[in-house]
């Protein structure tokens, strides 16, 4: 009797994968297994991770930006050819992963008798109905062997302290928690390569493990000292890392060496390196894909470009609904807060995209460039009043500018907005060092300077009023040509 259990259904990765090869222009449905011994079982135990390329799957024709929506079948024939029962559950995902190079994987861990198993997964596309099928035999070994089979990964991680579920397209072994692949795929953004096998031995004993990376003829590119290593009765798990910077684009095999107790064991594995040039175009293309979303955008910021991106919401929104961001938050929960915060702001939901939160980011760094004192000030463009202004509002539909004192004035500049009720704001630079304050608006959200008219001078004043057509000389801002 065969065992098995589905451990994770749509495991999904953002990671977009390197175009390495013709091969994969063409996404495809791809299943890997990888073998493990129990002696205490006398048991091969396979575990066996399904590649699901979202570009395969199509989203609703009524609703474009839909969830994709898929079915995943695994059949599993004995060696005698006997069809033992297979397993079926649904898969779905957001729709616009599909142009984000991003994959599900799906992970399973079953048991197998000795001798050859033949695994088949179907991907059937819910919307149109298509059927993907990838298939791979299994050998099952019939006595104890002296190692697994190797497994390369991108990431591995220590479980610790409260951190010790798997993480979505995790598989955990003792206390490692390793990330899915069924091919590792390398880039000169991405060149380490981790590696996971279990050596087996009745007894406890010591050895050596050393680590080679071949190329495709064969030449050993490179070679580790060989290690020490212990192996626990039953077994244990041996796992490190390389850092392969610097290798070429191409095809490689990563063989692992083990010498214990005077026994030999050598498992390898195949992994591809990706062309700079390419990456480096993939690279751009995906984080301009995964900054669309909320979610993206706020994923890719670190601890300080986030507190740059929460600090001018206060222009969007009351105080008291911004406090919790000072009770000391975690880096992942400001992500969380600044993602919901602008998913709920966002007019087209349906869509990846968040135009109000590009809009309103775009202006704050409009605003630092064109708005930022001079001097020894610090004070970025938006926290400026004339940033301030423009974030809100966006560029004045007109402006009077007067660099150049007139009369008694200092260099002023005036902003008016003419779209529904007019609003005028007046700037004046007492500095001389280009920062400029209001001193008078029409806008009830904002403060006039008492004695801004003394400040401005009766010239200015008189030129000011003519352009906006109103009289400044009198005792109420509030007024203009169109109240």
């Amino acid at each position: 009797m065969r065992r098995w259990m589905l451990l994770a259904g749509l495991a999904a990765t953002m990671a977009a994968r390197p175009a390495v090869a013709a091969a994969q222009s063409n996404p495809v449905v791809t299943v890997r297994c990888f073998r493990f011994y129990r002696a205490d079982q006398q048991r091969t135990l396979v575990t066996a991770f399904v590649e699901v390329p979202y570009a395969l799957l199509e989203p609703p024709s009524n609703a474009p930006h839909g969830d994709l929506r898929y079915g995943v079948t695994v059949q599993i024939t004995d060696p005698k050819g006997k069809q033992l029962e297979g397993q079926s559950w649904p898969g779905r995902a957001r729709a616009d992963l599909r142009n984000a190079g991003a994959v599900a994987f799906e992970m399973l861990d079953f048991s197998l008798e000795p001798g050859t198993s033949r695994i088949e997964v179907a991907v059937t596309d819910s919307i149109s109905g298509k059927r993907f099928i990838a298939s791979t035999n299994v050998t099952a070994w019939s006595e104890a062997p002296g190692a697994s089979d190797l497994m390369l990964s991108p990431n591995m991680r220590i479980a610790t302290g409260s951190d010790t579920m798997p993480k979505s397209g995790e598989r955990r072994w003792g206390n490692t928690l390793a990330t899915a692949v069924t091919e590792l795929r390398l880039s000169p953004v991405r060149p380490k390569a981790f590696y996971l096998l279990e050596a087996y031995s009745a007894t406890a004993d010591s050895g050596t493990m050393q680590v080679r990376v071949t190329d495709s003829s064969g030449t050993a590119l490179v070679t580790t000292r060989a290690t020490p290593i212990r192996v626990v009765a039953g077994g244990s798990v041996l796992k490190g890392a390389l850092d392969l910077t610097g290798l070429p684009s191409g095809r490689y095999t990563l063989a692992v060496r083990l010498d214990v107790g005077g026994k030999i064991q050598e498992r390898a594995d195949q992994f591809v390196m990706a062309d700079f040039q390419e990456t480096m175009q993939r690279e751009q293309a995906r984080l301009a894909e995964l900054r669309e979303s909320d979610e993206g955008y706020f994923g890719l910021l670190n601890e300080e470009q986030l507190q740059e991106a929460f600090a001018p919401l206060i222009y969007l929104a009351p105080s008291e609904s911004l406090s919790v961001w000072k009770s000391g938050l975690t880096i992942r929960a400001k992500r969380e807060f600044l993602t919901r915060f602008w998913t709920g702001r966002d007019p087209t939901p349906p869509t990846p995209k968040n135009e109000r939160r590009e809009v309103f980011y775009s202006q704050i760094a409009e605003a630092n460039r064109l708005y930022a004192e001079g001097g020894r000030s610090t004070t970025p463009g938006w926290r400026t009043d004339r940033g301030r202004i423009f974030v809100k509002f966006g560029q004045p539909g007109d402006a009077l500018d007067r660099r150049t004192s007139t009369g008694s004035a200092p260099p002023y500049q005036v902003w008016r907005y003419t779209r529904g009720k007019e609003q005028y704001y007046i700037f004046a630079d007492r500095t001389g060092i280009g920062a400029y304050k209001l001193l008078a608006t029409n806008d009830l959200r904002e403060t006039s300077l008492a004695g801004f008219r003394e400040i401005l001078g009766g010239e200015a004043l008189q030129d000011i009023s003519r352009w906006l057509g109103i009289d400044l000389f009198s005792g109420d801002t509030r007024s203009g040509s169109n109240q």
